[in-house]
């Protein structure tokens, strides 16, 4: 039987299904999403999918290939999220990121936290190119400090990411800044400057805006005596020591040396656990059954802090909840999340049904100003749907690459509205790798700190505004030799990571 092209309607009904499922959860049941509802909701719709697909003659084997090739492809994130847990509780053991929180109590003020945190990530993520080692680095110090001077958890995630996320966009070093000058056959530095059309405004207006909100929020509502309190608790419990600061130093080496991630986050969480062996001896003792540290105790404390949940004893409840961390255990339900995610991708690029819905818009599109909102939506589209940012970036480079070319608009425009709509909306997205891997990191969901992550939201938005303005566009008539390299490029991109 000859498979049947879906159409519009039923393209978009398993889209319409999952988020209808997942706003029933969040705003009717307020339930824990990520324990289970989005993982639910997303297999619900893929049946849905998958359904329609078969009505349409597709065969359950090229659906079952198609989310097979989908969750092959997501391995890679979910190995370094299970190191990020790794990383995450041997640092919090060793004494790392307490040291760090400690010694950022005297360095930060209230008075001008938010934009800190903002430009302290931009800093560490234009350094490493990588904002999933930011966040679960920096960020979860600054997410404690955070919490000592009072400050809404929401807004200091949302600074965080911000900051972070600018610095992934911007980043010579970065897979996704790297991913979308190749796939559009766009030079590297001619795209990050291009971007700066769009990032500077946004990154400004963020700053601004964390700016009032610190001064409406008076700094945060700690006292003096209550960050002394803070620092005295977590130095009664862990060694403070100035050398726990070379390991995070280490690791931004490594990065910075292109050393491969999966290796850099092994050796930073094994350094630790050495490093809680010879510092927190104390701490060690009071997490064993019988508070003696013995040979046989130790091994097991340290090595639970790489895979399971490890609460200090610190006598205050708030600093525990805040210094306890869950191993690679902690990462599962995001890992959860990941799978089912990708399995309604698959489903989705199975059926034919982004495809569809991309194809009928960008039949109507015209003008540069369109072509930039199509492409923008279509970003948006591929993290909604495929759970992946590099999919938001290579599927629609690949589709608008020919539409920009025969419109005579350079390739750098496409790059820019990719990273954009692309790279900066992941974040946003509670089922997408990215926002389910910063939730489970920063302990803030992604729909509490949607509203923060000024710079994320505001990318695809000023972007839009510059693109409609004109302002920074030239066209531009490819050579046929020039043509025909692009879309070679672009078939090859998929290999940058």
């Amino acid at each position: 039987m000859t498979q049947r092209q879906p159409t519009i309607f039923q393209s978009v009904i398993p889209i319409l299904v999952l988020l209808g499922l997942i706003m029933t959860t969040v705003l009717g049941t307020g339930a824990d999403a990520l324990a289970g509802a989005n993982q639910l909701s997303l297999l619900v719709a893929s049946a849905v999918g998958a359904g329609i697909a078969v009505y349409n003659r597709v065969r359950w084997a090229d659906i079952m290939q198609g989310m097979v090739h989908t969750i092959s492809a997501s391995l890679p994130a979910i190995l370094i999220l299970l190191l990020v847990g790794m990383l995450s509780g041997s640092w919090m053991t060793s004494g790392v990121i307490p040291t760090m929180i400690y010694y950022g109590l005297d360095i930060l003020r209230p008075d001008y936290f938010l934009p800190a945190c903002v430009v302290i990530s931009a800093a560490v993520s234009v350094a490493t190119g990588s904002s999933w080692s930011t966040i679960a680095t920096i960020g979860v110090a600054l997410i404690g400090i955070g919490h000592a001077l009072g400050f809404d958890m929401a807004m200091t995630a949302g600074a965080i990411i911000s900051g972070a996320y600018f610095g992934d966009k911007v980043s010579p070093l970065s897979d996704t800044t790297n991913l979308a000058s190749a796939v559009t056959g766009t030079d590297l530095f001619v795209h990050i400057r291009y971007m700066m059309q769009t990032t500077v405004p946004s990154i400004l207006l963020t700053l601004a805006a964390f700016a009032v909100l610190t001064f409406a929020a008076g700094g945060g509502d700690a006292e003096a005596s209550g960050v002394d309190a803070f620092q005295n608790t977590i130095a009664s419990t862990y060694r403070i020591s100035p050398l726990l600061l070379l390991i995070p130093v280490l690791v931004v080496f490594m990065i910075v040396r292109k050393i491969p991630a999966v290796p850099v986050l092994m050796i930073g969480s094994l350094i630790a656990v050495g490093a809680a062996a010879l510092f927190q001896q104390e701490l060690l003792a009071t997490l064993t059954p019988d508070g003696r540290l013995t040979l046989g105790s130790g091994y097991e404390v340290l090595t639970r802090s790489l895979y399971g949940e490890t609460v200090p004893h610190t006598g205050d409840a708030t600093v525990d909840d805040l210094l306890a961390t869950g191993g690679m255990a902690g990462m599962l339900n995001t890992v959860w999340l990941i799978i089912t995610a990708m399995v309604f991708g698959g489903v989705m690029e199975a059926g034919r049904f982004l495809e569809r819905i991309t194809g009928a818009i960008l039949s109507r599109v015209r003008s540069a100003g369109g072509l930039v909102t199509t492409a923008t939506g279509s970003c948006l589209l591929f993290n909604l749907t495929s759970g992946d940012q590099y999919m938001s970036i290579v599927v629609p480079g690949k589709m608008f690459i020919g539409a920009f070319r025969r419109n005579g608009l350079q390739s750098r425009l496409l790059s820019r509205t990719l990273e954009d709509g692309g790279t900066a909306t992941s974040v946003l997205v509670p089922w997408n790798t990215c926002g389910a891997t910063q939730a489970s990191i920063l302990g803030v969901p992604t729909l509490v700190y949607l509203p923060f992550a000024f710079f994320c939201w505001l990318s695809p938005i000023v972007t839009l505004a510059v693109a409609w303005a004109g302002w920074g566009i030239r066209k531009q008539v490819l050579s046929e030799d020039q043509s025909d390299l692009v879309p070679d490029r672009a078939e090859t991109a998929g290999k940058v990571q």
